[in-house]
């Protein structure tokens, strides 16, 4: 049959299709789209600890974009909320399956690992993420890595990740948090000082940064410095158990 004779034999039937090709496209899109909003609401109501709400957004969601590396790695989130370990390795290992190169989910997914004390697992996760060129932020994945390597413990190797996040960032206030939390209790107190400036730099002062500024500096001899970190203590966090241990050691005559 020549290609003439075809067209004119189907041109009703081809119409049918092309319109039927048309709509198909359409509606999936209709669905990831419905599929986003309702990740979005569900990850909404996780942050308000509205959990059953948010079960029942990405459930819908799951429904509607089942090959959606965002939406079984929203829904693993939840199951590890509601402490449904099973589920959640499996929804985050379905989501790298479906994208092997989402960063944020690996990065996310080693968070979930090391709180199951599965260490060698969330260390290469977070390491894989890091590397990523792609990945906006490695020295999320590294400060990750380096808190999880305390568990082992390991502070050697923490702060080795610690480092290259810093490398990465060098205002990173989670890894300054932690490298001057690591010298202020091994007793490295020109480094805490040090991280201390840092993260005052960068972060409004915690009660905990200001007891290590408040240590530091009586450590170091600095005591102009060490009395400006307690006064802060007492004028902005006066019921901070760092300030009770301010003027218990004052009324020790500051030791």
């Amino acid at each position: 049959m020549s290609v003439s004779r075809l067209v004119a034999a189907t041109v009703l039937l081809l119409t049918l299709v092309l319109t039927g090709c048309a709509a198909a496209p359409e509606v999936q899109d209709q669905q990831h789209r419905a599929a986003r909003v309702n990740v979005e609401l569900g990850l909404h109501y996780m942050r308000q600890n509205q959990l059953q709400q948010a079960k029942s957004n990405l459930e819908r969601a799951l429904g509607q974009d089942p090959g959606s590396a965002e939406v079984h790695a929203a829904y693993a989130l939840l199951q590890q909320r509601i402490r449904e370990p099973e589920k959640a390795d499996r929804h985050f290992r379905r989501a790298l399956d479906l994208d092997p190169d989402h960063s944020v989910v690996r990065n996310n997914y080693g968070t979930f690992l090391c709180r199951q004390d599965r260490l060698e697992e969330a260390e290469a996760a977070f390491t894989k993420a890091a590397e990523d060129p792609l990945y906006s932020t490695p020295e999320v994945a590294w400060t990750n890595a380096g808190i999880c390597a305390l568990k082992y413990p390991d502070e050697e190797l923490a702060e080795q990740y610690f480092r290259r996040a810093l490398e990465v960032n060098p205002n990173h206030a989670d890894a300054l948090y932690e490298m001057m939390r690591l010298a202020d209790e091994n007793d490295r107190y020109l480094q805490a000082r040090a991280y201390v400036q840092r993260l005052m730099e960068v972060a409004n002062p915690t009660p905990e940064i200001l007891w290590v500024c408040y240590r530091a500096e009586l450590a170091l001899g600095n005591r102009d410095a060490s009395g400006d970190c307690a006064l802060r203590l007492k004028n902005d966090f006066p019921d901070a158990q760092e300030t009770q241990r301010v003027l218990e050691r004052e009324a020790r005559g500051g030791r």
